[in-house]
């Protein structure tokens, strides 16, 4: 390891894959504490321990590793305790406080709870959100102070971690124990409802302690704004440069505001794209898949693929399947007989797996895919994800009305999800804004075409090489952009078949996390 790198990271996180899991940061917060570690460097997790924390991937647990502490948010006193536990080559300190290990989630709602409670909706953030936020970040600090372990760098995930740099800069208690230390902010998503805001100078200051002349120039008018803290005491960084740049775009609606504050204040943003761990997809190994069907996109070995595809159908979206666990409900159904391959295949399938969500384009999706199915027979639409209540019952709908050629999976399954994605011909990504996706990573190990709105980080994506962009996010552009592939997936498979390579093996070139930690996450540590 080079002696210009950082010897010591702490990794803060409300959330981390095989841990405690959400949406995206879990599996960027996973990636890059791993990859660090690999490279000798010693890495701490902090994570608060949920109701819903898996255990399963730990070792070496160690109860209160520090005598509990208290800790004072908005003048009330909350003892909390430390415990520690080995993840491979990560160290991982868990912040246990009853607020968090009540919830079933990490930051909504679950059915469970909607079920015992009808006040607590299922997909609505908890009641104590911000003092979730602000109790564990302090917890945080904290930690270093009692322990003496303050690392070199401490690297915040979004804004649920980011007042963090402005706590130890500005708090009397912190000030001398971490000035030496450097602060990296990452801003995975600045769209709304991702701000974790404070609202009122007032509560904000008895919340976190930071001095009021301080809080004052954080403003998103009532409101306090974690990102625009950070921006003060940490380099910030987002998930792609793409990303970056819609960020410091006085014209972007999608930040509700931050856009013009961080030009107006003159912060700068790097733009880091997001890597995958290809061996945890890698689609020629069932074991690390979870596929039921070996296939090699970038070698053209592809008969497993479509085996993925009967499998999917016959098991999971058909009338007469048996596999559905409880975690889904199904909504329409795809035909048993429609499950041929590529040559001289009588349907092309599209299929969205991920979040329900507005951001994501999930209206433009369900009004171009009723289009296209009306417009023809020959195409499926094999629909899962969980979110919006509403959007949700939109995918419901679009499925009911389309029987035999359109199916949605209300629910999330890793296994399942992934085999959807597998099952398609193309996966279509509409996002309104995107940060950096991952979806068309996956989709591209496993030889489906990401077709996707040109926005964000989906723009990684390379234009009718690797898949393919498309502007005008409206669904009857989106509609005529599927109909042309779709023409295209029944006549001339042969263009398809380049891209299904390229696409593979570019991922496995250009993103993997080994090449992303090392060509872009340790220079930028190292510049600090």
């Amino acid at each position: 390891m080079s002696s210009r790198y950082p010897k010591n990271v702490w990794l803060v996180s409300r959330e981390y894959a095989g841990i405690a899991e959400a949406g995206g940061v879990k599996n960027v917060a996973c990636s890059l504490c791993e990859g660090l570690a690999n490279r000798g460097i010693h890495v701490t997790l902090l994570i608060p321990r949920y109701g819903c924390t898996d255990f399963v991937l730990t070792t070496g647990y160690t109860p209160n590793v520090i005598p509990p502490q208290h800790i004072y948010v908005d003048g009330k006193d909350y003892v909390v305790s430390f415990d520690k536990a080995q993840v491979g080559k990560v160290e991982v300190i868990f912040v246990i406080h009853q607020i968090y290990s009540e919830k079933a989630g990490v930051y909504t709602y679950t059915m469970a709870d909607e079920r015992r409670n009808n006040s607590q909706v299922r997909g609505t953030g908890f009641h104590d959100a911000l003092l979730m936020d602000v109790l564990f970040q302090k917890a945080v600090l904290v930690y270093g102070m009692v322990s003496q372990a303050v690392p070199q760098i401490i690297h915040c995930q979004d804004a649920a971690t980011a007042l963090i740099p402005a706590m130890a800069r500005c708090g009397d208690e912190f000030k001398e124990r971490y000035e030496t230390v450097k602060f990296v902010v990452t801003v995975h998503n600045a769209g709304p409802g991702y701000h974790h805001e404070l609202h009122g100078l007032d509560m904000a200051a008895s919340f976190t302690g930071i001095p009021s002349s301080v809080l004052a120039d954080c403003m998103n008018g009532n409101a306090v704004e974690p990102f625009l803290a950070a921006g003060h005491f940490a380099a910030l960084t987002t998930v792609s440069p793409w990303y970056a740049q819609e960020l410091m775009d006085a014209e972007n609606k999608d930040t509700v505001g931050l856009s013009q504050l961080f030009i107006d204040k003159g912060f700068s943003i790097t733009g880091i794209t997001n890597g995958i761990d290809c061996y945890r997809y890698d689609p020629s190994s069932k074991h690390s898949s979870l596929l039921p069907f070996a296939f090699s996109p970038e070698k053209g070995v592809m008969e497993g693929k479509y085996k993925n595809r009967r499998y999917f159908i016959q098991n999971y979206a058909s009338e007469s399947s048996k596999m559905l666990s409880n975690e889904f409900i199904r909504s329409g159904s795809i035909s048993d007989s429609d499950i041929e391959g590529k040559r001289g295949k009588r349907a092309v399938y599209f299929c969205y797996h991920g979040r329900i969500a507005s951001q994501k384009g999930i209206d433009v999706l369900a009004d171009a895919a009723a289009m296209l199915l009306i417009a023809r027979k020959d195409v499926r639409f094999l629909l899962v994800g969980q979110g919006e209540s509403a959007l949700e019952n939109r995918l419901s709908q679009l499925a009911m009305d389309f029987p035999g050629q359109c199916v949605y999976l209300q629910g999330y399954d890793r296994a399942v999800s992934r085999l959807s994605t597998a099952a398609a011909d193309f996966i279509v990504l509409p996002s309104k804004f995107e940060p950096c996706g991952l979806e068309d990573f996956i989709a591209q190990l496993y030889g489906t075409i990401p077709v996707a709105h040109a926005t964000g980080g989906l723009q990684k994506i390379i234009h009718g090489q690797t898949g393919f962009l498309y502007e005008n996010n409206s669904g009857e552009n989106l509609f005529s952009v599927m109909n042309e592939l779709a023409d295209l997936a029944r006549n001339d498979f042969t263009k398809l078949e380049k891209i299904i390579s390229c696409g593979a093996e570019y991922v496995q070139k250009n993103y993997d996390w080994t090449s992303v930690i090392h060509d872009k996450y340790l220079p930028f540590y190292c510049e600090l």
